[in-house]
């Protein structure tokens, strides 16, 4: 089998309310000679044209022709064949390739991706929803009643609306009430997460913990900014008590080693879609076992992502839950075979009847949204007018 062409899809999808764009969600289609057809997904934010580029400009020159069931040595040439490595479109535009290419492999063994990564390990994948922008408009009552009619036995929520302008004091309190509200709302029993996304300078990310301590918090994640481990290390010394998660701006385990290796952080947040795909982040998922350390893949973005995660989450031992965003305009109508989540959980034995990563994308729909629109950046500014360090 050899590969005949590589395809990068850029699909718009607007917010919840049907105002402007949320995300743009980058679909990787790669076609073979037997007719073999495989789909992956390689979302990002802000550099969605570079990583199309350098999937069909780059990646595809050195790819055609080669047997797409070599997946780790595709993988090796993919990486090592460039000067620059690593950086967020390199490794996305991986991540993506990677993907279809054991959609391939699987199919075309007549066999579910996680069976080629060694077999499940667990019957059912944990899955958490988020109160994020999907959520848009919707109290957090409103929100946690829906994800709890879903099924989900777990739920994650932001630090609370933003201080105008941006205090990092005042923003402690707003995320600390709340996240002392979701817990009285969703009572004792759902798991519950916050995302702080580095807002936080370390002596503020220290008093948020602190009063972040009574509610049982299943994990918080980026309690202040990834530039070096050593913050985030002393958060996690000075709170043994409280899980520290990081990793959705982890790429590849070259970037994983010092948080592993200083036992920086409890739960790793590696994103399939950015850190060198499924066969990385099984790399990555060995490598934290190690050290303790479980896998909480991040995964905010479209349907194939959610499966290849899913098929990760199956084969490896310490895995721990998986971000899912369900509530996008489009998730389920670009779906013409679904990914099978039931009552918050990913059904593996349902995945086990489909070869590859059991997920196929109305290619048509796909290409029918395919004018990329620029998103909105994150921007915090002080009283002063300066930007903080976040």
């Amino acid at each position: 089998m050899k590969i005949t062409d590589i395809q990068c899809h850029i699909m718009n999808i607007p917010r919840p309310d049907g105002t402007g764009v949320r995300r743009n969600w980058i679909f990787v289609e790669i076609q073979t000679d037997e007719g073999i057809t495989g789909i992956g997904e390689a979302t990002t934010e802000y550099h969605e044209v570079a990583v199309k580029a350098q999937i069909e400009s780059e990646l595809k020159p050195r790819l055609l022709g080669m047997d797409p069931t070599d997946v780790e040595r595709i993988w090796q040439l993919g990486y090592r064949d460039f000067w620059w490595r690593q950086g967020v479109v390199h490794t996305s535009a991986m991540s993506g390739v990677d993907q279809a290419l054991w959609d391939i492999a699987g199919k075309a063994a007549g066999q579910p991706v996680f069976k080629l990564l060694g077999g499940k390990v667990r019957e059912r994948v944990r899955c958490y929803i988020r109160y994020g922008p999907e959520f848009h408009g919707v109290s957090l009552e409103e929100a946690a009643g829906c994800v709890s009619e879903m099924g989900f036995d777990a739920f994650k929520v932001g630090p609370g609306v933003p201080t105008q302008p941006y205090d990092a004091a005042k923003q402690v309190e707003v995320a600390i009430e709340t996240l002392t509200k979701a817990r009285q709302i969703l009572g004792p029993d759902v798991a519950l997460m916050i995302d702080v996304g580095g807002l936080f300078d370390p002596l503020s990310a220290h008093r948020l913990i602190e009063g972040l301590r009574p509610l049982n918090m299943h994990f918080v994640e980026e309690p202040t900014d990834m530039d070096t481990v050593e913050p985030t290390l002393r958060l996690k010394r000075d709170f043994p008590d409280v899980p520290i998660a990081v990793g959705e701006r982890l790429l590849t385990r070259w970037d994983c080693r010092p948080w592993f290796e200083q036992q920086a952080i409890d739960v790793c947040q590696a994103d399939i879609s950015h850190a060198g795909g499924i066969s990385e982040m099984l790399k990555i998922a060995h490598f934290a076992e190690v050290y303790g350390i479980t896998m909480a893949p991040h995964n905010p973005y479209g349907p194939v992502g959610l499966a290849a995660a899913g098929h990760l989450a199956a084969a490896i031992q310490n895995f721990n839950i998986l971000e899912h965003c369900p509530i996008q305009p489009w998730f389920d109508e670009v779906q013409t075979l679904k990914v099978p989540v039931v009552d918050g959980y990913i059904d593996v034995n349902e995945l086990a009847s489909r070869p590859g990563l059991g997920v196929e994308l109305d290619m048509d729909l796909v290409k029918s949204r395919s004018k990329h629109v620029a998103l909105d950046g994150r921007r915090y500014l002080q009283s002063d007018g300066s930007t903080p360090t976040v």
